[in-house]
């Protein structure tokens, strides 16, 4: 029989459970149950220890003194917060990538957008990762790992927002269309426009979020 080694199991829930704070299988607030967790994840409570502190450094998870873990709650300040910074650092990091991007980058940016215009909406799983891939690869030449390493927890934070509001999805956006007009504007390497677009995107989609989460009562502010 095979057994992992413990690193292994580690970290393997620490990625689960990092993945079901961030689409919200554990809700914003929640206290988290050690033992409930780790036989649900088929785990060790010590990894789970591990893996929620490692979260409370990433502000996904709130360490409470005799009380355990809590997840993070969410609020509409905290939104708003968010999104003014990732516009400021995502659009620093396009200038950049902008400025630096060679003949591989305008490559990757290529099939990332074709692998994004292709993906199903239907198909979230997939449609995710395509939308993902395709931010990534817009300012993967930026040559600061320090302003690739915030921009990518802030889009992640971000996530947490939009995985609680499938009410977007009966807004009516032309999404397709804004990524287009972005991917264009990057290939143009037309760094004002691609800004300007880049932060469009990124208030509507905050927008989107706060009147989805309404619509729904789901947004609880923090206690």
């Amino acid at each position: 029989m095979n057994v992992q080694p413990a690193k292994s199991l580690t970290q393997a829930t620490y990625e689960r459970l990092r993945r079901d704070v961030l689409s919200c299988v554990l809700r914003p607030g929640d206290r988290v149950n050690v033992k409930v967790v780790a036989e649900r994840y088929e785990a060790s409570a010590g990894a789970v220890r591990e893996a929620l502190s490692r979260m409370v450094s990433e502000g996904l998870v709130i360490a409470e003194p005799q009380k355990g873990f809590r997840i993070s709650a969410v609020s509409l300040a905290d939104l708003n917060d968010l999104t003014l910074a990732r516009m400021e650092i995502e659009s620093s990091c396009l200038r950049h990538a902008l400025d630096s991007g060679t003949l591989e980058w305008e490559t990757s940016l290529i099939v990332a957008h074709h692998r994004l215009i292709r993906a199903d909406h239907n198909e979230t799983d997939e449609w995710t990762g395509a939308h993902h891939a395709f931010h990534e690869a817009l300012v993967s030449a930026c040559p600061n790992t320090w302003l690739l390493r915030i921009r990518s927890m802030l889009f992640e934070q971000t996530a947490r927002y939009r995985a609680m509001s499938i009410a977007m999805t009966a807004t009516q956006r032309d999404i397709n269309g804004e990524h287009q007009a972005l991917f264009d504007a990057a290939m143009a390497r037309d760094t004002s426009q691609a800004c300007e677009l880049l932060q469009q995107h990124i208030q509507t989609t905050s927008v989107m979020l706060v009147e989805g989460l309404q619509a729904l009562a789901q947004f609880a502010e923090p206690v």
